[in-house]
This record gives C-alpha cells, structure tokens and sequence, in this order.
C-alpha cells in the first residue's frame, strides 16, 4: 500500500510535515516529534528537501528511520530545480534504494536573487516533468519497462503500484479590494470579475501546472498555506472545473504564532492574515494567545472539512503538541460510531 490509497477512510487522512534537523539537538526534538504523533493519529509523515538537495543527507537520513523504527508511511519531497534528469534518477533510485515508496514531486525555489531563472540544458525545470521522470524510474524498477508514457500511465492508473507521487496544488488568492463578505467593493468588480464571483480567484497557469502533473502520473495534491476555507472551496470548483480529479488536501498550520505566520506568508508570497494577526497580536499572555490560534485553527478545519477535504495535512515545525491539542475535536467529530 502507498500513501495515495490512503484517501479511502471513514475518517479524514492525518499527516504531518516535518523537516531535518540541523542540530543534534534539533534531532532529538524531531524524534521526540515522530515518536508522539505514531502513538497518536498518523497515517503518513513527509519529511521537506532543501532547494537543490541542500539538506539531501539529513533528510535521506530521517525519513529512512521512520522507515525502520516506525510502522508509520513517509512521504519524500524532491525537488527538480537546478538538478538534471541523470542526478534527480540518482536520488530516486537510492531513495527507493532505502525502502521509500512516496514522493512529493516539486519544481522548488529559483536560486536566491535570480530574476526571471530557467533551467541549463539537461536540468528538469518543471513538477510534472519531475512525476513523469520518478514514473519512468518506478517502471524500470518494478515493470512496465517496455511501455510507451501513455500506457504505463494507463497501467500505473489501473493496478496502483509501487510508487505513490503526491504534487502541490496552489488556493485562491483574494482578489485585489475584495469585500470581507465575499462580494466586491462599491463601485463594481476587480480584477476582471463578475459581480457576486467569490473573494478568492485560482491563477488559470496554476491550474494549467496542476492538470499536467496529475496527467504526467500524479496520486494527489497537497495545498499551500492558506487562511480562509473559501480559498480552497475556490481551489476545489476550479480544479474540477478543469478536469483535474486528484484528491486535493488542505496543507493546514496552527495559527499559534504571529512571527511565524508573517514569515512563512512572506516567505510564499502570501497575503497576511490581517484578522487572526491582529487578534494574536492584541493578546500579551501566551496561553491566551495559543488558546485563541488553536479556536482559529480548528474552525478552519471544520470548514475545510465539510467542503469535502479528503484529510488534513498539518505542519507541525518539528513540535507535536500544537498539532495534537488541534485534532482532539475535530477527530471525535469525524471519527464513525
């Protein structure tokens, strides 16, 4: 079983996103992490890659002991950028090599200061160029060997095999002078669109980016950072829409720290949260602050979930308390009687 015939359950899919320590204390800390969310509800980890493979060795290392010490899936993020086809069928061998059957196939981030990059000859510059390189290594690997693309893609569709690829699915972004309602502001429409359009609008080239890599072999999707339940219902109609079926999971982080909320938004480019910032901010006392950031979280969530989320991707920044205190609702909620 792959992590991609895990969006079947009675209850919602639970993952946590981790990332390799730097430090041995830092490894201690992301061990103590792994060792309480297996014992409590964990139906995959993924362990994040740095831009180029620069943490390549640390995060090789972690997700081969959850592997062997844990009975818990792992999912290995990979990224494409500035790495060629020959170097990325290395790292893949050799992460399946170790006993790794999930991947998270990203493009990754241009070089720092580099405007307007694109990749020498020979290197993979796109996701779905990435899925359809680890598809083509899982066929040499497993079978399929003498298969053109489209059938092997027919034949990895009908049997699930070996290997389960997840991608990044991207939500609505507010519409520049959107109403807090949902509608627009007096005077008409913005951003080209028709009165009563939603607040959030989904860019058309990222929807062009999802559909080929669910064409290129993709399992599912797991979602950026987002704040408001109406940026993934957007993202949800619009993949649709587009022909695009993958299960699309809502990438989801406890709203318990203002610093970094702001850094991770500046980090993506995305809008702050004015809202939930503003009323983090207001709070001197911290268990105040992390109780009001968890009731936030959790509404999130429920939306998220009645409009059809397959499961919760949660970031956990290597700590598993946030994240546990958040699924205690939400999770007898769900669960079946």
């Amino acid at each position: 079983m792959t992590t991609s015939d895990l969006y079947r359950p009675p209850r919602p899919t639970i993952s946590y996103e981790l990332y390799p320590p730097r430090t041995p204390k830092g490894e201690t800390q992301v061990w103590d992490t792994v060792t309480q969310l297996a014992d409590h509800v964990a139906d995959y980890f993924s362990v994040t890659y740095g831009a180029s493979g620069s943490t390549a060795s640390t995060s090789q290392a972690l997700v081969e002991r959850i592997i062997n010490e844990t009975s818990v899936p792992v999912i290995a993020h990979l990224t494409c950028v500035g790495r060629t086809a020959e170097q990325l069928r290395e790292v893949v061998g050799a992460f399946l090599d170790a006993g790794v059957r999930n991947f998270l196939a990203l493009r990754g981030d241009p070089p720092e200061g580099v405007v307007d990059w694109k990749p020498a000859p020979g290197e993979v510059g796109r996701a779905c160029d990435l899925v359809t390189l680890i598809r083509e290594v899982e066929a040499e690997r497993f079978g399929s060997r003498g298969l053109d693309p489209i059938s092997r893609l027919a034949d990895h569709r009908s049997r699930r095999t070996a290997v389960s690829i997840a991608v990044a699915a991207y939500p609505g972004l507010e519409r520049a002078g959107a109403a807090p309602d949902g509608g627009h502001p007096a005077g008409g429409v913005t951003d080209g669109a028709v009165a009563g359009a939603s607040r959030f609008r989904v860019r058309e080239d990222e929807l062009v980016a999802l559909r080929a890599k669910q064409d290129a072999g993709a399992d599912f999707a797991i979602t950026q950072l987002f704040f408001d339940a109406a940026a993934y219902r957007e993202l949800l109609g619009a993949s649709r829409a587009a022909g695009i079926r993958l299960p699309l999971v809502p990438g989801i982080l406890p709203l318990t720290d203002p610093a970094r909320i702001r850094r991770l938004c500046d980090l993506n480019g995305i809008a702050h949260p004015a809202e939930i910032l503003g009323t983090l901010d207001a709070t001197t006392d911290p268990e105040e602050r992390r109780r009001i950031g968890l009731e936030a979280t959790t509404s999130l969530v429920r939306d998220v979930l009645a409009a059809g989320a397959p499961g919760l991707h949660l970031y956990t920044f290597n700590k598993a308390d946030g994240v546990t205190a958040l699924l205690e609702d939400v999770l007898a909620e769900r669960m079946p009687a």
